[in-house]
């Protein structure tokens, strides 16, 4: 395939795998919400919601929130 089907079709398959990424990440800080809710619930919380927002990006979570 070539032209601009090839083009719309690797454009998709980028934008599958950003919103992969996203939800993974949301996953992760789920996870983490849940087992820090004593310690940080809101900043947590607001970073999911965030992210699902799309006011961050996966790569804006700091490693040790998302597992």
């Amino acid at each position: 395939m070539s032209g601009p089907h090839a083009d719309e079709l690797n454009r998709l398959h980028a934008e599958i795998d950003h919103l992969t990424t996203i939800h993974r990440t949301a996953a992760g800080l789920a996870r983490a919400l849940t087992e820090h809710l004593a310690d940080e619930p809101f900043r947590l919380a607001n970073q999911l919601a965030r992210l699902l927002d799309g006011e961050l990006e996966p790569d804006d979570i700091p490693e040790g929130n998302a597992r």
